[in-house]
């Protein structure tokens, strides 16, 4: 199951995003690291990163998924990697004609697979990474998926009117579950601040347990009401569509928010991709800004937990300022 997982969570991604994580990890650990697939490709020898520190050599080629057309490229890997540690990265299982044609040669090739990738990067605080690791998990989806409705609906034209009791009641059950939601996500977050910010001292051997144990409660959060809010959301944008203006509306007027709606509405539609655009905002991974206070594992998890309820409390917030317009 945990392999399925960390495999999916790649799904939005392509090699480029792989090797900007290990780019970066050999980086902080003071190699000297040259990434091909940003260079002159024409000097690349097969390789994509190849990192040098004192002597040490690494040499990595990254597929998402090795296929028979891949093999000509594997091959000049293999022969120009003799003098460094070549890993070859890939996140899916080679086709069967890819791993036969590998089977066959001299060993010298250690393959990691994204069980392999996932450990490598835990163990040496990949704050891209951390924040990858996450964006599948079910409580995740469900924010993205909130937000995902509220985008699609966000130009829809509200004209001021005297509520019905149909929207209202519809607006309760929004707000209900978006309490939830928070509720169990600020839990989460304020039992695992206190462990990690008392934290003193690293211990990669912990990582793993914690990853686990983090999912386990956030596993918790969905379960009460991540997947009602969803339902509640879309049954609002179908039935009011006109409610989901303002709400889009009212947001964009508020500090905080008004950045991410910023954001969006410039980007063009055409070009627009439904994971950055909410991923963006839950997630660092475009904003350099928020990079400074995670400099390691623990401090990633805290700010990734941190932002989580954050988040569902900013959903919560934009049906107060409705039901506020409401009253007025």
């Amino acid at each position: 199951m945990k392999t399925e997982y960390r495999i999916k969570i790649w799904n939005e991604f392509d090699e480029n995003f792989v090797l900007d994580c290990l780019e970066k990890v050999y980086s902080r650990n003071s190699f000297s690291v040259t990434n091909f697939h940003k260079t002159d490709r024409t000097h690349e020898r097969g390789i994509d990163l190849f990192c040098e520190k004192n002597g040490e050599k690494v040499a990595i080629q990254v597929k998402m998924k090795p296929r028979k057309g891949d093999i000509e490229q594997f091959t000049r890997f293999e022969q120009n990697t003799h003098d460094a540690k070549a890993i070859y990265v890939h996140i899916e299982n080679p086709t069967r004609p890819f791993r036969d044609h590998t089977e066959k040669q001299s060993g010298s090739v250690e393959f990691w697979n994204a069980d392999a990738l996932h450990e490598f990067l835990v163990r040496n605080e990949s704050i891209e990474y951390c924040c990858l690791y996450f964006s599948r998990h079910p409580i995740v989806l469900s924010l993205i998926k909130a937000h995902s409705l509220i985008l699609g609906r966000r130009k829809s034209n509200y004209t001021k009117h005297r509520f019905t009791a149909e929207e209202i009641a519809k607006l309760w059950v929004v707000k209900d579950n978006s309490v939830k939601v928070w509720v169990s996500l600020y839990f989460v977050y304020r039992k695992w601040s206190k462990i990690l910010l008392a934290k003193t001292q690293k211990d990669e051997g912990e990582f793993e347990s914690v990853l686990d144990a983090i999912s386990e409660d956030l596993d918790m959060a969905y379960s009460l009401s991540g997947a009602k809010l969803v339902s509640s959301i879309e049954d609002l944008s179908e039935k009011h569509p006109d409610l989901i203006g303002l709400y889009w509306k009212l947001a964009s007027q508020r500090s905080g928010w008004n950045i991410y709606t910023t954001y969006v509405d410039r980007v063009n539609s055409s070009k627009k991709s439904l994971f950055f655009t909410s991923f963006y905002w839950i997630c660092p991974l475009q904003n350099e800004s928020k990079r400074g206070i995670m400099r390691g594992f623990y401090s990633s998890m805290n700010y990734l937990l941190e932002n989580f309820q954050e988040i569902a409390k900013n959903i919560e917030d934009g049906l107060d300022w409705v039901f506020e317009e409401m009253k007025s």
